[in-house]
Formats: structure tokens, sequence, C-alpha cells
């Protein structure tokens, strides 16, 4: 395997690892640790991890180790303000223009989330309904919205599955219940519904994280 094919395993599975909270938060990491666990030299390890430092979910410290960065909560709460700005006027488009939604596809992810919900896939619960808001995006073929809604998913992908792991494992899978009643509002065509309940579920997911963090 060549050195940048090295890098770009290295990085992959540290990723992957992140986003599906192997490393809390705050935990400090060593490149020897990191280099014994994916059996290579650290070198590709270090270029990994420069990689993973641009993309904000780790920074290395001085004679310390590399820590697993948090996201602020409010740095969180504006994220969600602005995916959900760019839900509402995809939706105001599709109302406008009366273009077709994949409700197929967003189905067969609302399918995903519930089976993962049930069996407390906490990754995949999350991803899939990320997905599944996606796919709404997709319909008005902006690629800038979808660009940007890409530039963020991961972070808050990132942010909620560890904080789910490690914070609050037992809350129900309510998010569930709105993924279904927004599918529900749409395949009706009722697009004020639809809009209704992703502004009530991002009212509630603020709720719900503002309240963990002050336990």
């Amino acid at each position: 395997m060549s050195g940048a094919s090295l890098v770009e395993y290295a990085y992959e599975k540290i990723r992957q690892r992140l986003l599906n909270a192997d490393y809390s938060p705050g935990v400090l990491l060593s490149e020897g640790e990191l280099a014994a666990q994916l059996n290579m030299s650290r070198t590709p390890i270090r270029d990994a991890i420069r990689l993973l430092e641009k993309e904000g979910f780790v920074q290395t410290l001085t004679k310390r180790g590399i820590r697993v960065n948090t996201i602020e909560i409010n740095e969180l709460f504006e994220m969600f303000d602005l995916l959900t700005a760019l839900y509402l006027f995809t939706l105001d488009i599709i109302e406008q223009y009366h273009d077709e939604i994949d409700l197929e596809r967003m189905g067969a992810y609302l399918g995903e989330i519930i089976g993962a919900s049930e069996q407390k896939r906490y990754r995949e619960y999350y991803e899939n309904g990320l997905l599944f808001m996606r796919t709404l995006l997709e319909t008005i073929h902006n690629r800038h919205i979808l660009q940007t809604f890409d530039s963020y998913k991961d972070k808050i992908l990132f942010f909620v599955v560890a904080h789910r792991f490690y914070k609050n494992p037992n809350r129900p899978f309510t998010g569930k219940n709105i993924y279904s009643e927004i599918l529900r509002y749409l395949t009706a065509g009722d697009i004020q519904g639809a809009k209704k309940e992703i502004l009530n579920y991002k009212w509630n997911v603020t709720d719900e994280l503002l309240r963990s963090e002050q336990r």
C-alpha cells in the first residue's frame, strides 16, 4: 500500500471511529496508540490527524496528545438553525413549483430509522435521519444547498451520536415519530404540516440538549 493510500486508510478508519463514538469527546489519544490499533507506523497516522484537524474533529496538543474535540452547544444550535432554514426554503420551492419529492426513498430511510431505533444503533439512527432530510433537499436540485448540508452533516452526527452514547443512552427514540409525520404530510401534499413538524423537531431537540447539559 502506498504512503498516500495508508494516510487515506488511517484517515477513514479514525474518522469512522469518531463518528461511531468509539472515542469520547475530550479524550486524549496518542499517535502510538492509534498506530498500534491500525497496525501501521506513526507517519500516516500523523498525516491523517492533520486532515481530521482541518475538519474540526480533533486537536493536537503539544506534548500531551491528540484531543477528541467537543462541539459547543451554541455552535450546534447554530448548525440546526442553518439546516432548518434550508429545509423550510426547500419546502417553499417545492410548494411554488410542485417539484416531485422522492417519497419512496424517504420511506426507505424511515424504515432504517425505525429499525435502528429498535436495536439502539445510535449512529445508524441519526445518520439515516440526516439522509432522510437530505433526500428532501435533493428535490430542488440546488448543489450549493447540498454542499452546505454535507459540510455540516458529519459534525452534527459526531456530536449527537457521542452525546446519546455517553450522556443519555436511555432516552426514547422520539425522532422517528417526527420523521413519520413529515413523510405523512409530504405524501398528502401538506407542505405547511411538514414545515410545522420540522420546526417542532428542532425545538424538541434543542430543549432536550439544553436540559441534558444542565444535569
